[in-house]
Order: structure tokens, then C-alpha cells, then sequence
């Protein structure tokens, strides 16, 4: 009698059955990876952009999300170097700001509430000033403060978004601008409250922006 020929089928049973529980098994696990890589959400963590506001007035902005909380945390940073003229008086500002801001969700856009260091630093030369002697003529003058700035917001878009923001800036404002005459010594003072969106404990904060996400 053979003995031989019922062992190798067997054998051939046996590894039949390894093999399909092995494919089966790594089929599962693939299925589950993509499941997985499917569901976690795509995001362009590196955005360059502009705001126009207040207090930034117009800055370029940059904002890193990083992978922390799940994709819910990410520095920003606001640079405002720029010259402008409006009205009789020219602007010449180097304002900056640095900050986090905690996205809601994890697809790093939608609403996101934000905490910033704001330096302000602006120059202001004024065509026509009355000044307190009586006399008339060209003035400078110079505002600086710093702020702390809480804030909302919300950005919508992936590659192309745009952002806007709404909060207030915390801090303590000079009580008075002077005004000084480019050709003499004459000066005069204007009452910080009388520019309308002043206090001397802060002023709103709202801006509006757009940009390009990469990476």
C-alpha cells in the first residue's frame, strides 16, 4: 500500500489553507490602511497671503500649520513695511505681529480663534498743520504702541483662500499725538480720542485677507 500519496495531499491541503488565510489577512490590512489614509484629511500646511485692516492697515502674512492637536495648531506671523499717502498726510509703517492660531477642526481652514504680540510703529508727515503758535506749515509726528490681540476667524479654501478676522487689541495707547513743524519748533498735540477707532486701553481689531496654501 502507498502511503506517500495520501501525506502529500495533506501537505498541499494544509499550505492551501496557510495561503488563503495569509491573503486574506493581508488584504484586510491593506483595506484598513487606505481606509485610514483615506479618511485623515489632506492639508497645504505653509500659507502666504496679504491683510488689510486695523490695526495691521495692509501686511504680508505667513501661517505654518503644524501637526499638533491634530492638525489644529499653527503660528502666523504679520509683516507691514510700506509707504502710503491719504489724503494731506503720508505713511511710512513697520508694523509687525506674531501669533498662533487653534483651528476648530482638523483641516486646517473653517473658524479658528487666534492670540497674537502686536508692534505698532508708524510715521506720519502732515502736509498742513495749525500749529498752537498761530502759525501754519509741514509737521511730523510718530505712534507706537504694543498690543496683545485676541481674535475670530474663519478661512475658507484649500490651494486659493481667503480669511477674515474680528477682535480686539489690548494695550495702553499714548494719551496724545504732538505734532512737530518741519521747519521750526513750533508743535501742537491732538487728543489720541479724537481719532474715532482709539482708546487709551486698545482698539478693534478686524482684517480681511486672502492667499496661496503650498507644501
Amino acid at each position: 500500500m502507498n502511503f506517500n500519496k495520501p501525506i502529500y495531499i495533506a501537505i498541499a491541503l494544509f499550505l492551501s489553507s496557510c495561503f488563503c488565510t495569509f491573503a486574506q489577512d493581508s488584504g484586510e490590512i491593506v483595506t484598513q490602511a487606505t481606509e485610514e489614509t483615506t479618511e485623515k484629511p489632506s492639508v497645504q500646511p505653509l500659507r502666504i497671503g496679504v491683510k488689510a485692516g486695523a490695526p495691521i492697515i495692509i501686511s504680508l502674512n505667513a501661517e505654518y500649520l503644524t501637526s499638533l492637536l491634530d492638525n489644529r495648531v499653527a503660528f502666523a506671523v504679520d509683516y507691514a513695511p510700506f509707504s502710503i499717502t491719504v489724503s494731506d498726510v503720508d505713511l511710512k509703517a513697520q508694523n509687525f505681529e506674531i501669533g498662533s492660531n487653534i483651528y476648530f477642526g482638523n483641516k486646517g481652514k473653517g473658524w479658528y480663534a487666534g492670540i497674537s504680540y502686536f508692534n505698532f510703529n508708524t510715521e506720519a508727515t502732515i502736509l498742513d498743520v495749525d500749529f498752537d503758535d498761530g502759525t501754519f506749515g509741514e509737521g511730523n509726528t510718530t505712534l507706537k504702541f504694543n498690543t496683545i490681540n485676541a481674535k475670530i476667524g474663519v478661512k475658507s479654501g484649500r490651494t486659493f483662500y481667503i480669511r477674515a478676522e474680528l477682535g480686539y487689541s489690548f494695550g495702553s495707547l499714548p494719551d496724545s499725538l504732538r505734532i512737530n513743524s518741519t521747519e521750526g519748533n513750533s508743535f501742537t498735540t491732538e487728543p489720541i480720542d479724537e481719532i474715532s477707532v482709539l482708546t487709551k486701553s486698545g482698539l478693534p481689531l478686524f482684517n480681511f485677507g486672502f492667499g496661496f496654501s503650498f507644501l
